[in-house]
């Protein structure tokens, strides 16, 4: 046994000698959005950029250290951005930035830009758009088509840039933690993330569970839910509507939401409408507005957090009484920027980490009958369906109980991720906490003091008492 302990303490050694040669750390003012200034370091490392065809080629990926203000730190605790395409470092510059600091209390944190993203990126733009007729009404078949065809461009744009999109999949970007384990020179590492980065870490479990110290993930995104069931979404569109009854007892009601939700979907798949607004230069701007335009809006400006989702009866109701002036603004941005541009980290994350075959006749059976289809989706599941772009094999699809020390966190509302998907990852998690967040959104970590604090205490190794905390709901408007 003893032999054997010497042995693996001699591989991590020589490891840890190979990739130290490739990190470089140096000192860095770390200065957040709101001004704070903290000394840390920016920590650069070589990683093989596609390991599972063994390639030889090597991209540079980027961390940020804060150093611990422990004595006796714990293993580093690693930031996983969501996305796929967001920023560690990007996300410790913002409204996060405090948990950042207050986890130095137990060990470095390290804010990890991603393969293809932050100060990482080494992929370039495409330069090809998918172009719509803003003053039109525009069906979804026209948005697919457009959208395949402008793929299908910057596919042959990258192809001649030698960008090789194949290695930016969710299993190439798990080795590469992996890799930055081995580089700072530990036997373990503890993982923070959210949404995206929890679909990450479940493939980091997957492939390295020993090397895990401790987990926190929240608004959980599972192994095979990159597409979002269509019925889920309904169902929390008609859980705002039934909330929205009595609007937790402020003088504002919304009777009736639930029907006419309904009826305003109904009425567009009859016949769109067109649509004025005040543009921020004081303009008049005109813009078409289709079901599938509507669907696209709602799922993507109104369902992630609390403050979106509190406008919605306003706005179905203003739309019941035809006056779509409000949401005639976020559909012009869906038309001019969202769907006429694919950005190549989250297209190729995306489609890699694909569907299951049970999960793509979920869909099918449902898209044409929920009432925001699939937007919640944007077009992944329809690129996945006439795209001929490859995906991961069906095992990194299959999350498999495991034994991580882990607390896991859902906001019951939460729009993007849902707390019944949640409720089913935390049955994998033989030693995992699930704590329910009621009245919590998508970017739950810092909608209250308690849920840092609990964060905190579970790295500190405390024992928590607690199933679920209840936040002060936030009015419809």
């Amino acid at each position: 046994m003893k032999l054997k302990t010497v042995l693996f303490s001699i591989f991590i050694l020589s490891q840890s000698f190979v990739f130290g040669q490739q990190i470089k750390i140096e000192p860095y003012e770390f200065i957040s959005r709101a001004k704070d200034t903290v000394q840390a370091e920016l920590g650069t490392f070589k990683v093989l950029e596609d390991r599972m065809n063994g390639s030889n080629d090597s991209i540079k990926l980027s961390f940020i250290r804060f150093k611990s203000t422990n004595p006796n730190p714990d293993n580093p605790i690693v930031y996983l951005a969501g996305g796929p395409g967001g920023s560690g470092i990007g996300t410790a510059q913002g409204n996060r930035f405090a948990l950042f600091m207050k986890l130095r209390e137990v060990a470095d944190v390290i804010a990890y830009d991603q393969r293809g993203t932050g100060i990482a990126n080494q992929l370039p733009n495409c330069p090809y758009f998918a172009n719509f007729d803003l003053g039109s009404a525009i069906d979804k078949a026209e948005y697919v088509q457009k959208s395949t065809e402008n793929i299908s461009k910057c596919l042959e744009f990258w192809g001649k840039e030698n960008v090789n999109l194949n290695a930016y999949n969710t299993t190439e970007s798990a080795k590469d933690i992996d890799d930055l384990r081995l580089a700072l020179g530990v036997n373990k590492v503890s993982i923070w993330g959210i949404s995206y980065g929890s679909h990450l870490a479940f493939e980091y479990i997957r492939l390295f569970e020993d090397n895990i110290d401790k987990m926190v993930l929240a608004s959980l995104e599972g192994s095979n839910e990159t597409i979002k069931l269509p019925k889920q979404t309904e169902d929390f569109i008609f859980q705002i509507a039934e909330l929205a009854k009595d609007n937790y007892g402020s003088e504002k009601k919304y009777p009736n939401l639930k029907e006419k939700i309904i009826a305003v979907h109904e009425r567009l798949k009859n016949k769109p409408v067109t649509s004025t607004y005040k543009n921020r230069g004081g303009g008049i701007d005109t813009v078409g507005i289709s079901n599938f335009e509507l669907q696209s809006a709602i799922a993507t400006f109104y369902l992630k957090n609390p403050d979106d989702s509190k406008k919605l009866p306003k706005i179905y109701f203003q739309m019941y009484d035809r006056n779509f002036s409000e949401i005639a603004q976020d559909v012009m941005v869906m038309k001019r920027y969202i769907y006429s541009r694919v950005s190549p980290m989250s297209f190729a994350m995306d489609m890699q980490s694909g569907i299951s075959e049970k999960r793509q006749k979920q869909v099918a059976q449902q898209v044409n009958t929920s009432i925001l289809g699939s937007s919640i989706n944007f077009l992944l599941y329809e690129w996945m369906t006439v795209l001929d772009f490859p995906q991961l094999p069906n095992e990194f699809r299959e999350l498999v109980s495991n034994k991580v020390n882990a607390l896991l966190l859902s906001g019951t509302m939460d729009g993007r991720t849902y707390l019944s998907d949640g409720e089913e990852i935390a049955k994998k998690f033989d030693n995992g906490k699930h704590v329910i967040i009621e009245n919590a959104g998508h970017d739950l970590y810092m909608q209250s003091p308690l849920i840092g604090d609990m964060v905190l205490d579970f790295f500190k190794g405390k024992q928590l008492n607690v199933d679920r905390i209840v936040l002060e709901p936030t009015e419809f408007e």
